[in-house]
């Protein structure tokens, strides 16, 4: 066996050892360093098997190798350093041909040292990678004498490299949107990652000639707990990242979702009742990237003011205990906070008093940490301080960012025991995109946004609703607390509310603020429930609601809290058709709290008064039509769409189908209530009864690229069916007017398509998608009020299973009457009112073929795909 080969084997035989020793939870550190060690040896003999004997040649470790943290499948990267080095070219070319041949990833440059002074001097990256270069093999005095050159003035002095690093990780920060909780993060480069430790490390080497923590608190650079924070979040992402290059079998720092499972499974994080492993998993991932993150910006943050200052800073007394220095706020004596506790928080509500306050000085965010233990209960029932929170939440300006830095000081977490355990806590699926704590903030930082005047145009609804509340901090209030019990099994609304109760009585709000605030706790998904699953243009069903929603105050914080959940959640959920529903459901039941509970709308007399009013508006328009083709028409559709339409809307819808062939008439016309960002698509088809219409409508609609939100499938004594598909393009707008006609003639042609024979399952589903996948759910209940049964279809959702659903409709018979299809994230909710091919409801036996059928159809489509 050649050495190469050899040297190969050794490699993988260690590799798989490490492999087992770490599957076995001993200390990564000594993982790394055994890796390290096993690479240096290999690299070493190689250099000597090539250089032996050559003069002016030295073998550098540098980046990430030169600080001894090899991962299994880090990069290698070398610096061939020489006086000469051109002389020995043959040498370095077989050297680095062997390494190649091992399959490692290895950079590697080839310099003297006056070049790697020349390059480090106009590459920033370089002189890092320089910075932390470690001695392998050759002539020792050669490093030396790189290490003069490196001393070289032109070399970055101490503030260039700072400002330079400093600016490096905002551009990347900016990458990732500047969060730290990201679904899929990036352990290396994520805010909080490994860089961010990397960064802080480089720019103390740098300025005091050590990054060593321990060393680095005796300097004042760091406290001791930012020490510990910096080494154990260090410790927690090398385990992680060191796990993660073993199950990828390479070089891997993205934790896609499934390798978090894995990862939580095999390094012991069970699942419990209440949360599922791989969310106690990701939960100590996101505590520990915040706390490194907390680090390693206030190290930066100490050498900006302290060691840094590019000019004398201008002082503005706040009160007698805080003034602003440089546009950061700070203690005038650290001291306040332990002779004073209360202090604690009016430093927050003096932040949120102004404009131009920019931050907190870093000298007091580390005296807020050292009294954090203040917070106790007594000081959470001090009038004082609960007056001061209550300010807090009534103020002006940047209040987001003011209880987001609550939140990382950690004093927002201690005030509110609660919201200090659902830090960090996430849920593993594509709906919600962000930790509970971050989706607190957005909820909050959304209701704010409905304040402005841009918000009239994105968010008519609840921009008027919002400036309406006279007491707003509790609409703030309800929006801390509605998420605030996740994670602790049950139902998190009601145990939410119980908790804002308790917190609502601290603060001295009287019964009905109290009792409003722990209602929209409870109540916060209703809303959203109601408008995506009820038939919210049924009167009867607007009382209900009205019934519990009791007064237009209520509705008008419900209302808001609702949009501003939403958008808080996912932003990909809101689009123009939510924005419709919930804006008929606001105005439907405002309609019924004014005009008085006990006086109910008569459904009947409702539309019987419609088809008359739309029977005058068509024959006003055009006299000829033939009456009995007017009420065939007026005949077919079902009541809600005399409800949910104008006469004036619906005589139009009549006038264009009307006139046209009953085999296939087709009539497309976008809706918008008031504002064109919520504005949808229905498509209008009118024409006889067949089997399967439902399923070819569905295939059609997806071979078009639309998606279907709505469906209504209305069917005459005479067997004229009039059904309406409420649908939006792919990227969730109404379609353009202009290609009405052309997608109205290729859906009505399409109709007669057999789609049995052109139908292939499933196109492409993305990755995280196919890695959350989940088993369907399907329930059919009789429907006691009509002569049908209600399916329900919970799946992961990906393109074209409307029309999977379709043609299963098809094959088995099944004649829907009205469907309603809602996505949320990546599952959707799907509810159709159905009845067999006799007219009649499902009854036990073949509710159960037809659940089964479904089940096992679509979770083998989805398998196909995967």
């Amino acid at each position: 066996m050649n050495d190469v080969l050899e040297a190969r084997e050794a490699i993988r035989v260690n590799t798989q050892a490490l492999a087992e020793r770490y599957w076995a939870r001993e200390e990564v550190a000594d993982l790394i360093a055994n890796h390290t060690a096993m690479i240096d040896s290999v690299v070493r003999r190689f250099w000597d098997k090539h250089f032996a004997g050559a003069k002016n040649m030295t073998l550098l470790a540098v980046g990430g190798y030169g600080r001894g943290e090899l991962h299994p499948y880090s990069d290698i990267d070398l610096l061939v350093l020489g006086k000469a080095p051109h002389k020995h070219k043959g040498a370095i070319e077989a050297f680095l041909r062997d390494l190649y041949d091992l399959n490692l990833e290895i950079g590697h440059a080839v310099r003297t040292p006056k070049e790697c002074r020349d390059v480090a001097a106009a590459d920033i990256t370089v002189a890092t990678a320089l910075l932390e270069h470690r001695f392998l093999a050759g002539e020792a005095n050669l490093e030396a004498l790189l290490k003069k050159q490196l001393k070289s003035r032109k070399v970055w002095p101490s503030a260039d490299f700072f400002h330079a690093k400093r600016d490096e990780q905002k551009k990347r920060h900016d990458r990732f949107d500047n969060v730290d909780y990201g679904l899929e993060p990036n352990i290396k480069s994520s805010p909080g990652g490994l860089r961010d430790y990397h960064t802080a490390m480089w720019v103390c080497l740098r300025h005091f000639g050590t990054s060593d923590p321990d060393a680095l608190v005796t300097l004042g650079a760091l406290t001791e707990q930012e020490k510990n924070w910096l080494v154990n979040g260090r410790r927690f992402i090398w385990w992680v990242r060191f796990g993660l290059h073993l199950l990828a079998n390479r070089k891997e720092d993205r934790l896609q979702f499934e390798h978090q499972r894995e990862l939580a499974q095999r390094l012991g994080y069970a699942d419990t009742e209440a949360q599922l492993g791989v969310e106690r998993f990701m939960h100590a991932y996101y505590r520990h990237v915040s706390l490194l993150r907390e680090v390693n910006d206030i190290l930066l943050q100490h050498f900006e003011e302290q060691i840094f200052k590019e000019r004398s800073e201008k002082i503005t007394p706040l009160n007698e205990r805080f003034q602003l220095r440089g546009g950061y706020v700070e203690a005038i004596d650290e001291e306040i906070f332990e002779s004073k506790p209360a202090t604690l928080m009016e430093l927050f509500v003096v932040m949120a008093s102004r404009k131009d306050v920019a931050g907190v000085r870093a000298n007091t965010i580390r005296a807020i940490r050292d009294n954090l233990d203040r917070i106790d209960e007594d000081f959470r029932c001090d009038p004082e301080v609960t007056e001061h929170f209550i300010n807090l939440l009534r103020s002006p300006y940047m209040l987001v960012s003011t209880l987001t830095r609550m939140r990382r000081y950690g004093v927002l977490g201690r005030y509110i025991p609660e919201f200090g355990r659902i830090v960090g806590q996430m849920q593993h699926d594509l709906f919600h995109i962000y930790t509970v704590d971050a989706h607190t903030m957005q909820v909050i930082r959304n209701l704010r946004r409905f304040f402005y005047r841009s918000a009239e145009k994105l968010y008519p609804v609840a921009s008027h609703c919002v400036k309406k509340i006279a007491r707003i901090e509790l609409l703030y209030m309800a929006g801390l607390f509605h998420d605030i019990a996740k994670g602790r099994g049950g139902d998190h609304s009601e145990l939410g509310a119980i908790e804002a109760e308790k917190f609502c009585r601290m603060h001295g709000l009287n019964d009905a603020d109290t009792e409003l605030v722990s209602w929209l706790v409870e109540k916060h998904l209703m809303m959203s429930s109601v408008a995506q699953r009820e038939d919210i243009y049924d009167p009867e069903i607007i009382h209900e609601f009205a019934e519990t929603v009791k007064s237009e105050r209520r509705l008008d914080f419900l209302y808001t809290l609702t949009v501003a959940d939403i958008n808080a959640t996912n932003p990909t959920l809101w689009n123009s058709y939510r924005a419709t529903l919930l804006r008929h459901l606001y105005v439907a039941t405002r309609r019924a709290l004014r005009r008085g509970l006990e006086s109910p709308v008569d459904k009947k007399a409702t539309v019987i008064e419609a088809r008359e009013s739309v029977r005058e508006k068509v024959f006003a328009a055009s006299p000829d039509l033939d009456p009995e083709a007017v009420d065939r028409f007026l005949s077919s559709p079902g009541d809600e769409f005399f409800i949910r339409h104008s006469p004036r809307h619906i005589a139009n819808v009549a006038l264009e189908l009307i006139g046209q062939d009953e085999r296939n008439a087709v009539h497309i016309c976008n809706y918008t209530p008031q504002v064109e960002e919520e504005s949808t698509t229905e498509i209008y088809l009118y024409t006889a009864d067949r089997p399967g219409l439902f399923g070819a409508s569905a295939m059609a609609l997806d071979k078009l690229g639309l998606s279907v939100f709505e469906a209504n499938i209305n069917t005459s004594e005479e067997g004229l069916c009039f059904n309406s598909y409420v649908v939006l393009d792919r990227d969730a707008n109404a379609l353009d007017e202009d290609k009405h006609a052309h997608i109205a003639e290729v859906f009505a042609s399409s109709l007669d398509t057999n789609w049995e024979a052109e139908h292939q399952a499933s196109k492409g589903v993305d990755r995280a998608a196919k890695q959350m996948f989940k088993s369907t759910e399907v329930d059919i209940e009789a429907n006691e009020s009509v002569d049908c049964s209600t399916l329900t279809i919970h799946a992961s959702d990906r393109p074209g299973l409307l029309a999977e659903i379709g043609m299963l409709f098809n094959r088995y018979g099944v004649r829907v009457l009205q469907a309603r299809i809602n996505t949320l994230g990546d599952r959707v909710e799907d509810i159709f009112e159905i009845q067999t091919a006799e007219h009649e409801p499902y009854g036990e036996s073949l509710a159960y073929d037809l659940s089964h059928a479904i089940r096992q159809t679509l979770d083998w489509n989805q398998h196909q795909t995967l």
